[in-house]
């Protein structure tokens, strides 16, 4: 092991005994013995108080751990609040309340960034820039700048060694998931693996400031005939995996109220301006910014719509909207049948599916929206409502589709602030169900089934090779078949616990038959002819009745310790 990588293994292990130590000190002690982690808990960590009891709610508790631990369980705890098909609603809604807001980092250090990126000093590449940040969040902070030609511009200045810490708790955390999945009963049923490289990939993506400048390019492409959005363009010439540089768009933050009615805007008219806007990019770009809260939009003149702050996008397929549009209408319409299609479609079952189950908790659901009209029904809450049944049925929805989820509950927080009249679904099911109905139109599946066929004659040219290696193999006895079911070993572990106390059961039947056997032969022989044998003399009967005892007492220990009678 060269100096390079001790020194990452030992970080990872420090890094490792903080974490069971945080998640120890917060009441999850039990996490910590699943994971066979306490040794790496000292004396001194288990003496402590645990913060449970100042703190009785897990969700709380969580979200104190996680903000104690770092930007990175920060950023975690920020995905999962997305993920009510993960965690319980209690746990999500107090992980929704993590800011991601630090201190600043000095302005020398950005000075350093700028050199190290740009290859020149600050002051050679800008014209002037501001000391002081307008934001500070834990991977980076925002400072407001103007180039040579006089140009108004944002720059984005990456925290100097936050990769660094994120690369080691994203390690970390992968050392974590692989446990979590061989030792928990969570781990059986979801691969945490696979969500913490989806976490991984995501945070690296974001820790690129180049992938969030492609971002705003792509969603400008989509808006650039729309003369009611705005998205700022970026400098490429200043602009790295560290430093961003953008346009600055000189407007009145939307959550301004007071100020934007000041200057005559309207707000119900800016409620559909931004609501069109986002269904736009939803339903016809199929990528979307992410994360619309009020203070990443801005009004400028004209009450055009400016979007700020592109590193959250979501990523929607054609399938996906799809089904996303389906189950809209379906609330709607009041569609049992479809909602669990729908469901089905998107959520990989992690247990086996009751379906019937499924069925009644969709109907219950609907039940709460029967007759209402469409300005009365937020769909934010019914999607929420949606994963909440995912969750209990043990359905995992895809990752993108519960960032949709999220950015739906946001959009419509922000459009009622606006204007409380204004309903998202009355918008969005006629677009909904035009969508729906060009789909069937017949250019539109020429079109579709011409984008297939491609596939279909690839298909048929390997058809007859694959077909050929598949009886080869049959016939020269390569060919493998393996199958598994889940609950086999369960099933075998419980019917030889019952095979055990069966077995038990008829020695001990056997053994009443031999005492009865003794009990009768000595008083058929009597006393007198008894006390000429050994056998007789030896007190058979109390050794016997104190076996029998035992082995019933045993018994009846061994069928209360299951649980079962």
């Amino acid at each position: 092991m060269n100096g390079t990588s001790f020194f990452t293994a030992y970080s990872r292990l420090g890094r490792l005994r903080e974490i069971v130590q945080v998640l120890f000190r917060y009441g999850f002690g039990y996490l910590v013995d699943q994971l066979d982690l306490k040794e790496l808990l000292s004396p001194f960590d288990r003496a402590r108080k645990v913060a449970e009891e100042e703190a009785p709610s897990r969700g709380v508790r969580l979200r104190r751990a996680l903000e104690d631990l770092g930007p990175t369980f920060v950023k975690l705890g920020q995905l999962l609040s997305t993920r009510p098909d993960l965690l319980p609603p209690d746990m999500v809604s107090e992980l929704a309340k993590l800011q991601d807001r630090v201190p600043p980092f000095p302005f020398a250090d950005v000075r350093q960034v700028v050199a190290a990126e740009l290859g020149q000093e600050l002051d050679e590449v800008f014209a002037s820039f501001d000391p002081e940040p307008v934001g500070s969040a834990s991977l980076g902070q925002v400072h407001r700048a103007a180039l040579p030609d006089g140009r108004r511009v944002v720059v984005k200045v990456q925290r100097p060694g936050v990769a660094r810490i994120i690369r080691t708790d994203l390690l970390v955390l992968a050392d974590l998931a692989r446990l979590a999945d061989r030792r928990t009963p969570w781990g059986r049923i979801y691969s945490f693996s696979d969500m913490v490289e989806e976490f991984s990939r995501s945070l690296n993506e974001e820790l690129d400031y180049t992938a969030e400048a492609r971002h705003a390019e792509r969603l400008a492409a989509a808006f650039r005939d729309d003369p009611d959005v705005h998205i700022p363009s970026i400098h490429w010439e200043f602009t790295t995996t560290r430093l961003l540089t953008q346009e600055y768009l000189a407007g009145i933050k939307l959550e301004e109220h007071a100020a934007l009615q000041a200057a005559g805007y309207s707000l119900p008219r800016l409620a559909e301006k931004l609501t069109r806007a986002m269904l736009k990019q939803i339903l016809e770009a199929g990528y979307f910014h992410a994360d619309p809260h009020p203070g990443n939009i801005v009004v400028l003149p004209g009450e055009v719509i400016g979007f700020l702050d592109f590193g959250l996008v979501g990523y929607l397929s054609r399938e996906r909207k799809e089904t996303f549009l389906r189950l809209i209408l379906a609330v709607h319409r009041h569609q049992t049948d479809v909602l669990v299609q729908g469901l089905k479609e998107l959520g990989a079952a992690t247990v086996p599916l009751q379906e019937s189950e499924l069925r009644r908790d969709i109907e219950l659901l609907l039940d709460k929206y029967y007759g209402l009209p469409l300005a009365r029904i937020h769909l934010g809450q019914a999607i929420r409502e949606l994963m909440d049944v995912a969750f209990r049925h043990h359905l995992r929805l895809p990752a993108d589709f519960t960032l949709l989820a999220k950015t739906l509950l946001t959009l419509e927080g922000v459009i009622t602030g606006l204007n409380p009249k204004l309903s998202l679904l009355q918008i969005m099911e006629p677009i909904a169900r035009n969508y729906l109905r060009e789909r069937l139109a017949p250019r539109h599946l020429l079109a579709s089934a011409g984008e297939r066929l491609g596939e279909y004659i690839t298909l048929a040219e390997d058809l007859p090779r694959l077909l050929k290696n598949l009886l080869e193999q049959a016939t020269g006895g390569e060919l493998k078949l393996s199958w598994e079911l889940p609950e086999l070993e369960a099933s075998l572990r419980r019917l030889d616990r019952i095979s055990n106390r069966l077995s038990f059961s008829m020695v001990l039947l056997a053994f009443s038959i031999i005492m009865a056997s003794l009990i009768l032969g000595s008083a058929i022989i009597g006393p007198a002819a008894g006390a000429r044998s050994l056998l007789w003399r030896l007190p058979i009967l109390e050794l016997g009745f104190l076996t029998a005892g035992i082995m019933v007492g045993w018994l009846i220990w061994a069928i209360f310790r299951s649980g079962r009678i």
